[in-house]
């Protein structure tokens, strides 16, 4: 099982830059890939963030001058992008929200499709709306904001990790 996990995930990692650490496969809920930091490619410094470190549901999600902080550290865990932070919240399209502009937010984790992302050429694109997670208007400074838009390419759409 953890020879097959480690060939299924090794080429997902490499599309978003890759990760130093992985951490055993086993069947243990808690098992997942190491904390890593999503960046977008277009913004040097700016890492995506749970604003305030909130830890309830519906937290905002934002970009924010990187400092390795929890808030800022995210694990992939069964199709899902969770929070390092206490509480096993996960990266969320609020509201089941299908149009273009869905709100990101952070929700208790499950299986459903607003919490499922998979990637494709350095997106991230989600299972409800089939749209890429993306910088609100490609506005890169701190506190900007992020959605789901359809996938088109642009610069607020490409993600990296560290």
């Amino acid at each position: 099982m953890r020879k097959f996990m480690m060939l299924v995930l090794m080429p997902a990692i490499t599309m978003l830059g890759g990760i130093s650490a992985v951490t055993s496969a086993s069947a243990a809920p808690s098992s997942h890939l190491a904390s890593l930091s999503l960046m977008p490619k277009s913004a040097s410094g700016l890492c995506l963030e749970v604003a305030d470190a909130n830890t309830g549901n519906g937290a905002l999600v934002t970009l924010w001058p990187c400092t390795g902080a929890a808030n800022q550290q995210w694990n992939f865990v069964q199709g899902r992008i969770q929070s390092a932070l206490p509480g096993n919240k996960c990266l969320d399209v609020r509201s089941g929200n299908l149009g273009d502009g869905a709100a990101i937010n952070t929700y208790d984790c499950h299986q459903g499709d607003p919490q499922q992302w998979r990637l494709n050429g350095g997106r991230l694109v989600n299972g409800l709306n089939d749209k890429c997670l993306s910088v609100l208007a490609n506005n890169f400074a701190a506190g900007a904001a992020l959605v789901t838009y359809g996938c088109n390419g642009g610069p607020g759409q490409s993600w990296m990790t560290s």
